[in-house]
């Protein structure tokens, strides 16, 4: 088995390279990416260099498979989190901003509908029905209205 290792060519590192990368477009997220590109590298390395023993070969694919994973995970992935719409998900942060009309009094806190859904509501001072209100901020369900 040694016997084999010490015929270990570039184009052994180039042939991984691309079986990883393949590996990876069938949806590894990303974590078979680093491996990829470090043997990819190795393979370029190995060829420069030429004659270089099986050992050194392992061991600059270890190192280059780390560096490159972790350069991936530092500089684009935390850049993939990053959206133009961050509250896309958070149904009640659409509601800040939104002029709404009172149907009810409300006594520091109460109940609106908004569509077809009630919201738990607070103000800082009582406000009447017909009163137009603005919502304020949002506290997880309770909305933060304050009069116009």
């Amino acid at each position: 088995m040694w016997e084999q290792l010490e015929q270990f060519s570039h184009w052994h590192w180039v042939i991984l390279g691309l079986l990883l990368l393949i590996a990876e477009a069938f949806g590894a997220a990303g974590f078979v990416l680093g491996a990829a590109i470090g043997s990819l590298l190795t393979g370029c390395i190995v060829w420069l260099v030429g004659n270089m023993p099986w050992e050194g070969q392992f061991m600059l694919w270890a190192i280059l498979a780390v560096s490159c994973s972790l350069l991936y995970w530092r500089f684009f992935q935390a850049r993939l989190q990053l959206s133009d719409r961050p509250d896309l998900n958070h149904r009640t942060a659409h509601f800040v901003g939104r002029k709404l009309t009172l149907k009810t009094d409300i006594d520091f806190e109460g109940r609106i509908q908004i569509g077809d859904t009630f919201w738990k509501v607070k103000s800082e001072t009582c406000l009447k029905s017909g009163d137009t209100v603005e919502v304020i901020s949002v506290d997880s369900t309770t909305l933060t209205i304050e009069k116009l």
